[in-house]
């Protein structure tokens, strides 16, 4: 097939998961979901990428195919490159509008609050992100790489508020947790996109050894989303013999640098935690809302996208929106 001759360049693996990186091991889940022979390749050169980031996909059987950074772009790719299994294939277009509107949904909650955790919290990052990068890459280039990718998420997160961030988060994964109920997956007993994308923002979420960890926590306490996490990453991500030696031989020293950021903890830093799991606790006193809301929003997405309703926006006096 022609996804013989594509390589997918992402992270290394570590933590007991083929990459660390969210959108790395969503566009490896989704290939791994389709059976497909793409050929995978750790790397540390993201300056060969196009968007100077993993992952990227190159086609080598068509030498003016452009390289492919985005993951709605992969999985057509995937879905033309002649597999027996066709991803979302079985889906109808009403189970392919909801999978849409969730996948915007966690771009749009879980995905700034990810990267917030990952990059912008200063405890996480001298941990953990800056650390790790550093260690993979080539000095000066390690130290150019990580503010760069750091600026690029403070700069997108602005202004926004951590208990803001948090609260969007958790809402996000109580509604992904009654998504799921007792399904295998979130479109019943086959994989499909959508559990791609959840697995690449969940995965990391749940395995990295972050000390700021209120979404972890959150995480953890949803025993069907773990439960998700680990049996997908089983059957389609499992780590080779070698990336689980090395993996273990890393362990002491990831638990020795996590208890040491849980000890040295600034004084200060203490009472934005406090308020951090405060968030948390707050969190079902607004269930019913959230819940009622999402329902309503994923919806009308549903129906605006299949056309059973039509939204015009007049301009009158009154800024009323039609609906036809």
């Amino acid at each position: 097939t022609a996804a013989a001759a594509m390589e997918l360049h992402v992270w290394p693996s570590d933590f007991g998961l083929p990459s660390i990186d969210p959108a790395c091991l969503q566009f490896l889940a989704c290939s791994k979901m389709c059976a497909s022979p793409v050929t995978v390749v750790p790397s540390t050169s993201p300056w060969y990428s196009p968007s100077g980031e993993y992952p990227v996909v190159f086609d080598s059987s068509r030498p003016d195919a452009k390289p492919v950074t985005d993951f709605d772009k992969f999985v057509e790719v995937l879905r033309k490159s002649g597999q027996e299994v066709v991803i979302d294939g079985d889906l109808t277009t009403a189970e392919k509008a909801e999978l849409d509107a969730y996948a915007c949904l966690l771009a749009e909650k879980l995905f700034p609050a990810l990267m917030h955790s990952i990059w912008v919290d200063d405890l996480n990052y001298s941990t953990v992100t800056q650390y790790w990068y550093s260690s993979k890459l080539s000095f000066p280039y390690s130290l150019y790489y990580v503010e760069k990718r750091r600026k690029k998420y403070v700069k997108m997160l602005g202004e926004c508020s951590v208990k803001h961030l948090l609260g969007a988060a958790l809402h996000t994964l109580n509604l992904l947790s009654a998504k799921l109920g007792d399904n295998k997956y979130f479109c019943g007993n086959k994989p499909t996109s959508l559990d791609a994308v959840v697995l690449g923002y969940l995965a990391p979420l749940l395995r990295l050894p972050l000390p700021n960890d209120t979404l972890q926590l959150h995480l953890s306490a949803c025993p069907n989303l773990v439960r998700f996490v680990e049996s997908t990453v089983s059957i389609y991500l499992p780590l080779t013999e070698e990336e689980m030696r090395r993996q273990r031989a890393d362990k002491r020293m990831w638990t020795a640098r996590l208890a040491r950021a849980e000890r040295d903890r600034k004084p200060e830093e203490k009472p934005k935690k406090k308020q951090e799991e405060e968030a948390s606790e707050d969190f079902p006193l607004r269930d019913s809302i959230f819940f009622a809301l999402g329902a309503l929003t994923l919806s009308l997405l549903f129906a605006v996208h299949t056309g059973l309703i039509q939204v015009t926006v007049e301009d009158d006096e009154d800024g009323a929106m039609v609906q036809k």
